[in-house]
């Protein structure tokens, strides 16, 4: 984060710290989990009192739109109502103009909102036949794509492990689907396998979400972690982000989804448990009640949750329109 003051402005120093704090989320420079400069330095980069920077976080934090974690540092607070700059703004702008070119071609306002309605239908329609294929190697990721491909009405999303590429009849089903989806890690394998698809294949950049990186970055330490997955894959891919904040896992605290008879041995000194956010042992009779008690004596559950950058979802939605047109 790089902050300019100017001193001869007549708004005070702190005022113009929170504005461009504010801005930087607004225009996306700064993302919920992000770490702020601690106060003294902050201070003496832009030639001020430290009173002063404590003053402008300490306004953010009350207005949540930081988080001060004693021990750990600041961080832009998940539940910070900063508006960014939107597709939605973008999207209200274009309409605004489209409906202005309309008028002008002595459209009225009812006719206008009956061609869009039937634009709409028309492409809903089609649409009704739009199947995705969703290709990675453990199925937390391929939840993720179904869950946040869910606004897409009529998207047909098909999961598929990439240890099934292996199979001659799993690469023929994939060549048949209108658009494939996998993450970057997994591109260049699977463009190698497909390589005729690969004006239908996107690669999506997965990140962890807002509140995932400031639970994981908040974790007190000293704490006894377990994880719980329905793969190994996954189990590495949370013991990885937990190293980027230095926190190290010993003697392997990992519980595969299917072995719920091992529930309350797992559990038994753990403080901390980190799941996906759908956890089929918490809905298992027998593992609910190990659940219940690990929160009565204190635990802590995080979910770790996955999501597809922006930048993917409108690539994705840009793809699908790009294709439908030549429908």
């Amino acid at each position: 984060m790089r902050i300019t003051i100017d001193k001869n402005s007549d708004m005070p120093v702190y005022r113009q710290i929170i504005e461009r704090v504010t801005q930087q989320i607004q225009s996306g420079q700064l993302k919920a989990g992000d770490k702020l400069p601690p106060e003294r330095e902050l201070a003496q980069e832009i030639g001020t009192a430290r009173g002063t920077v404590k003053k402008a976080y300490e306004r953010l934090a009350v207005n949540h739109v930081i988080q001060i974690v004693h021990g750990r540092g600041t961080f832009v607070s998940s539940q910070q109502d900063v508006v960014p700059v939107s597709r939605k703004e973008t999207a209200v702008k274009l309409l605004n103009q489209s409906i202005e070119s309309l008028e002008k071609l002595n459209f009225t306002h009812q006719e206008i909102s009956t061609m869009l309605q039937l634009l709409l239908m028309d492409r809903q329609r089609r649409l009704e036949n739009f199947h995705i294929a969703g290709v990675d190697c453990n199925p937390e990721a391929l939840s993720i794509f179904e869950s946040q491909l869910q606004h897409l009405a009529n998207v047909r999303l098909h999961k598929f492990l990439l240890n099934k590429l292996s199979k001659p009849r799993t690469c023929k089903q994939l060549r048949n689907f209108d658009l494939i989806l996998t993450t970057t890690t997994h591109y260049p394998e699977i463009s190698g396998v497909l390589s005729e698809c690969k004006d239908r294949l996107i690669q999506a950049v997965v990140t962890p979400s807002q509140q995932t990186i400031i639970d994981l970055a908040t974790i007190p330490r000293n704490n006894n972690i377990g994880i719980i997955s329905q793969s190994e894959n996954f189990y590495n891919i949370i013991k990885n982000k937990l190293g980027e904040f230095h926190i190290s896992l010993k003697n392997k605290p990992w519980l595969p989804e299917s072995s719920p008879e091992n529930i309350n041995a797992f559990l038994e000194n753990k403080t901390v448990l980190i799941t996906p956010p759908k956890c089929t042992l918490e809905e298992d009779k027998v593992c609910s009640n190990a659940f219940s008690d690990f929160l009565q004596r204190g635990g802590i559950i995080i979910r770790f949750e996955y999501q597809l950058e922006r930048t993917a979802l409108i690539r994705i939605e840009e793809k699908i329109s790009e294709l439908m047109e030549k429908r």
